[in-house]
């Protein structure tokens, strides 16, 4: 039976592992009925219309890995939309579309955008949308926090169903880091896997604003030196001594300036300092390679000189000790 749209897992929760689906091993006349199940798992609600009911052929992947999710799917042709009911639900998450192969088009807030292999858009998860994918059609969707995308490009309704040219500029430097993420991500370690998605998104966000020219001159540059102060927070995560004064001038800008660029993100510097020092701990105490250290060395390894103050703020984050996160992390597999 489905269940209902509020029953519905989000399809970024820490909950939902990778998760496959292929059609190959199913009935004919029950292939389109359980895709469209099982693909709703993680995609969420949304309406479908095949092109091929009877004879219909599909598979997903969808790999969860932090700072951003892959879904990569493929099926004989579909449309399919989701109402504004609908995408309520995703109010938090924008969707970063290209076809490996085949022609997609999106069509979202009046406009149209018609994708063929390597070309980029954005969707806006939590707007109505109409997704229609040509016959053994393969698309790549990675979907990043809302926050992390209006940090780089700000509104994200001037954005939406717009062609990114996956063939020339900046447009073809994020195709091409796109289209290596599905098979090499996992062979990136789970500490630089955060990264990787930044130096994805901040590819795609000078695609997006490279389409508009000189208009964007003065966003580039705060993209810029945002893109500057968070090489240099990650430089010195390990640096327990570092002041956020010291964070800035080594950017170039002041601590005032830092906390602007930061804001639409809904953070201070201290608190991303912080927040990405509790991300690489949080790894290690999910690495069984790392079972053997004592939870004290791991902070300390990170730049938290106070073990009292690595716990409250370790709770604070993650809603968990992290004694706790280890036991369900490791002992818990």
């Amino acid at each position: 039976m489905l269940r209902t749209q509020l029953d519905w897992p989000h399809p970024s929760s820490d909950g939902l592992a990778e998760y496959s689906i292929h059609t190959s091993d199913v009935h004919p006349r029950d292939r389109f009925q359980y895709w469209y199940e099982s693909s709703r798992r993680v995609l969420g609600p949304y309406e479908n219309r095949p092109d091929q009911r009877a004879g219909f052929e599909g598979d997903l992947r969808f790999l969860p890995v932090p700072g951003m999710s892959l879904i990569i799917f493929r099926c004989n042709g579909m449309r399919a939309w989701r109402t504004e009911r609908q995408a309520n639900i995703f109010g938090d998450l924008v969707h970063i579309i290209m076809p490996l192969t085949g022609t997609v088009k999106l069509r979202q807030d009046g406009r149209e955008a018609e994708l063929h292999t390597g070309d980029i858009c954005l969707s806006d998860a939590g707007r109505a949308s109409t997704f229609i994918q040509s016959p053994h059609a393969r698309c790549l969707v990675v979907e990043f926090q809302r926050r992390e995308c209006e940090a780089r490009l700000g509104p994200l309704s001037r954005w939406t169903a717009r062609r990114i040219d996956g063939n020339q500029g900046g447009g073809a430097l994020a195709s091409a880091f796109a289209r290596l993420l599905p098979d090499q991500i996992s062979f990136i370690s789970t500490q630089a896997q955060p990264e990787i998605a930044r130096q994805f998104l901040d590819l795609v966000a000078l695609a997006v604003k490279e389409m508009e020219g000189v208009a964007f001159a003065h966003s580039s540059a705060r993209l810029a030196s945002l893109m500057r102060l968070k090489a240099v927070v990650e430089s010195n995560l390990t640096n327990s001594n570092v002041t956020c004064e010291e964070l800035a001038t080594a950017a170039g800008i002041s601590v005032r300036y830092a906390n602007q660029l930061l804001d639409a993100e809904q953070i201070s510097l201290q608190r991303l300092l912080f927040s990405q020092r509790i991300e690489k701990c949080q790894a290690a105490l999910a690495d069984p390679a790392q079972a053997h250290r004592q939870i004290s060395d791991i902070a300390y390894s990170w730049g938290f000189g106070d073990v009292s103050h690595f716990g409250r703020l370790f709770k604070a984050m993650t809603g968990m000790t992290p004694r706790e996160y280890r036991k369900l992390n490791i002992l818990g597999r």
